[in-house]
């Protein structure tokens, strides 16, 4: 979805990562801050646009990252080759497949690091409520009831039991970044 004042990047990121973001940022296009761990996995990801690139039809697993409002160069440290390059987001537009992951695994961790300072907050306020109860709960707050089913249920419920376990004593609420 290329916007006619921001150069844009599109992402690969599953359907229920997609409604998380939706849900947190209020749109599939995401201005992040310049100054974030994601920005700068988003930044690092960067590639040139492939000859055999085509527009995204079906978006239902897409997210749109905004990259610049104007041509700008940047100083970009790549890891691999241990060297500073300047990047130009005019023409580094495209993010390959590998680079779809790393966002997209970072996503996972932020979205399981909200799940369990929310079920931190839900179950360990209110000794009433069930674990499913508070499951159900945060899938409703965010906006993602088309996600509860048996199968979701048991994965969250998964990981707050082991997030419990290796936490026994005290809940510590998890600080994403």
């Amino acid at each position: 979805m290329k916007s006619s004042s921001y150069n844009t990047v599109d992402v690969k990121v599953g359907s229920f990562i997609r409604g998380w973001v939706i849900a947190t940022y209020q749109s599939d296009v995401v201005k992040i801050d310049k100054y974030s761990n994601l920005w700068g996995i988003v930044k690092q990801s960067l590639e040139l646009l492939p000859n055999d690139y085509h527009t995204i039809q079906d978006r239902s697993e897409y997210i749109s990252f905004v990259l610049t409002k104007e041509n700008t160069r940047s100083k970009v440290y790549n890891a691999e080759t241990e060297k500073v390059y300047h990047s130009n987001s005019l023409y580094r537009c495209y993010i390959s497949e590998a680079g779809c992951h790393r966002i997209q695994r970072y996503l996972e961790k932020q979205f399981k690091a909200a799940f369990r300072t929310y079920m931190v907050g839900a179950c360990g306020n209110n000794t009433e409520m069930s674990i499913q109860e508070g499951i159900t709960q945060f899938l409703l707050d965010y906006n993602l009831q088309e996600y509860i089913d048996k199968k979701m249920l048991g994965k969250l419920q998964k990981d707050w039991y082991r997030y419990r376990q290796n936490n026994p004593d005290t809940y510590s609420i998890p600080i994403f970044f």
